[in-house]
């Protein structure tokens, strides 16, 4: 996995959403660490506007946001990131 990537998406929670502590791993359920619907759309929005990816309604699957692995897994599907 990307980790320069998944160290962004880290950031960008961190700074815009909600803290992550340091406990908070590229695995752990971000929904048990308070990510709820509300804020799941809000990191939609910041996806989309870091990255320039649009996230189809078809990727609105509660595994896709799960994780930092995982929701940094889906913006490489969705953009040209290296």
């Amino acid at each position: 996995m990307n980790t320069d990537l998944t160290n962004q998406i880290r950031t960008l929670i961190d700074s815009e959403l909600f803290p992550l502590t340091d406990c908070v791993s590229d695995d752990t359920d971000l929904h048990t660490e308070g990510l709820d619907s509300l804020m799941l759309m809000q990191l939609i929005l910041l996806l989309e506007r870091e990255f320039s990816i649009t996230i189809a309604p078809e990727d609105l699957d509660r595994v896709n946001f799960s994780s930092l692995t995982n929701i940094a897994s889906l913006v490489l599907r969705k953009g040209n990131i290296a």
